[in-house]
């Protein structure tokens, strides 16, 4: 057994689910459901996190809030990182104590309130710019809750077969949110009163509330069951999404088996420190992993376009709202493409190789940009050719940028094992919160500074990023959510005893034989080769 190369020899496991048409096997179509509530919960982050970038080409937005300077829209942006960032710890706690669902009800919640508060912006000319920034204070706290609940959620309750396409394909959601934000502005462009934006940022309302009510049927996950000493509600959810209500199949025996005593053998049920969680075998190296993979997208250049695309426009002398909503409507289209190719490719290449490719195109990337853009200043702002070969170049960045986007949602919790899969992602989101804020705060006043040469401050640090997952970067494919354990640890981690024992029980057990217990056949029958 090799502690770097991934044999799914768990994939040859009979599951009651393989042979049942999809319209009869209710468990696996209630497990989708589920999954999808959470998807829409991404949805609204990508509508969220894009929206008031299409904003701020629309005048009578920037009329209601005070027209902010480049300073006020970075702190506006930023705002929502700054809580973000502060919340990450207290919703690992929430996760771990009350449950991976309670941190998508707490968004939901701060959806509804955030957006109200937004709305009222404008009416009182003295506190408009105010009311929006505590808008995105709010929306930002739920934010974090919604990608800490809900990525560990997806991880620990989608079956084996699907665990990776599910949960790479989550950041489709936001680029379709993305998609939606663009489209509706553009939609509400042509209004010329306060509702051309107001219009766009209440429409988040409705899949808000539909998360408000949805997530009630959604239930906790397995491991948090197991974790909790819940072990027969943890089995019933296996049987009935996992083996479509066949309490002897062999996958759910297995998956029921390995998470149980692999829990058990992490100490997971005792509750870790952070101390605890820091000393342990491997943790330093995922820990690590989690906080790098999410500075990586956050700090590769891709947030300039994200936020500040109407900037990077008008600097190549496109202004008209029309032109830049409906530039920003085509771009999310093609992201949308992209982020489908970028899971389809998790399904057959290995991670690491992705990223390690991906990267040095983004700096190519960012050189075009740059070009561009100092072609049309050198101009005297009058080569329309620079201008538009700087669109073209914007949008092919965004294309390796939005392909490997995928990657850096659904790595960061699987490397996690159980015992440290909150306390991660907590790191993952200070990290994130971290460096989206200097992004929201820095990119608004950079770009005014500098404008083009900016893009290159980026491409050194693409290169450190490239360097650094060269070395560090560990290969997940193929492994269960248990097993990816032993590519941090090999044969020393907790699931590779367990499932040396497995094995072990396997090789001894004639489950032929006539003197052998039903007990003993069982377990036999569940046990799989380790990977």
């Amino acid at each position: 057994m090799s502690s770097h190369e991934a044999v799914p020899d768990w994939i040859n496991l009979s599951n009651a689910m393989d042979n049942t048409p999809l319209k009869r096997n209710k468990g696996l179509l209630k497990l989708f459901f589920f999954i999808s509530i959470l998807y829409v919960g991404e949805l609204l982050v990508g509508y969220d996190g894009t929206i008031v970038g299409n904003l701020m080409a629309l005048d009578t937005w920037n009329r209601d809030v005070g027209h902010p300077d480049a300073s006020k829209i970075g702190l506006l942006n930023a705002a929502a990182y700054i809580v973000g960032f502060v919340c990450g710890p207290f919703n690992s706690w929430i996760a771990d104590r009350f449950g991976r669902s309670q941190l998508v009800r707490l968004f939901g919640l701060t959806i509804v309130i955030g957006t109200i508060l937004g709305v009222v912006a404008g009416i009182s000319e003295s506190h408009s710019y105010a009311l929006f920034v505590a808008s995105r204070a709010v929306i930002g706290w739920g934010n974090t809750a919604l990608i800490q609940g809900a990525l560990i959620t997806i991880q620990e309750i989608a079956h084996p077969r699907y665990r990776p396409i599910i949960a790479a394909s989550w950041d489709c959601f936001w680029i379709i949110g993305n998609f939606l934000a663009a489209w509706v502005t553009f939609g509400c462009s042509r209004i010329s009163s306060s509702w051309s934006w107001r219009i766009p940022y209440l429409v988040q309302l409705v899949p808000a509330v539909y998360i408000l009510v949805a997530v009630q049927f959604v239930p906790e996950t397995p491991r948090w069951l197991l974790a909790h000493g819940r072990e027969e509600e943890a089995r019933a959810f296996l049987i009935q999404y996992h083996g479509n209500g066949d309490e002897a199949d062999e996958m759910v025996n297995f998956e029921f088996e390995e998470m149980k005593n692999t829990l058990l053998m992490e100490n997971a049920v005792k509750g870790l420190s952070w101390k605890e969680v820091w000393n342990a075998p491997g943790n330093k190296h995922r820990l690590f992993l989690a906080g790098f993979t999410t500075f990586m997208p956050q700090l590769n250049g891709s947030g300039i376009i994200s936020f500040y695309y109407s900037v990077v426009l008008k600097n190549v002398g496109i202004s008209a709202p029309s032109q830049i909503t409906g530039i920003g409507a085509g771009l999310s289209m093609l992201g949308l493409v992209n982020n489908i190719a970028g899971v389809w490719s998790l399904k057959y290449f290995r991670r690491r190789s992705m990223v390690l490719i991906t990267w040095p195109i983004l700096m190519c990337g960012l050189a075009g940009m740059a070009a561009a853009g100092a072609r049309y200043e050198a101009s005297g702002n009058t080569n329309t050719a620079a201008g538009i070969a700087a669109v073209v170049m914007v949008w092919l960045f965004n294309i390796p940028a939005q392909y490997i986007g995928p990657f850096f949602y659904s790595y960061p919790a699987e490397i996690l094992n159980y015992t440290v899969r909150s306390k991660g992602m907590a790191v993952w989101n200070t990290v994130n919160q971290a460096t989206g804020a200097y992004g929201a705060y820095v990119n608004s006043i950079a770009l005014s500074a500098i404008s083009w040469k900016y893009y290159l401050v980026y491409i050194p640090l693409l290169v450190f990023q490239w360097i650094v997952a060269y070395f560090f970067m560990v290969e997940t494919k193929g492994y269960t959510l248990e097993e990816i354990a032993i590519a941090f640890e090999g044969d020393s981690a907790a699931v590779a005893q367990v499932d040396n024992r497995l094995r072990h029980e396997m090789a001894v057990t004639d489950i032929n034989g006539s003197n052998t217990s039903e007990k003993e056949k069982d377990l036999a029958t569940t046990a799989v080769l380790a990977v």
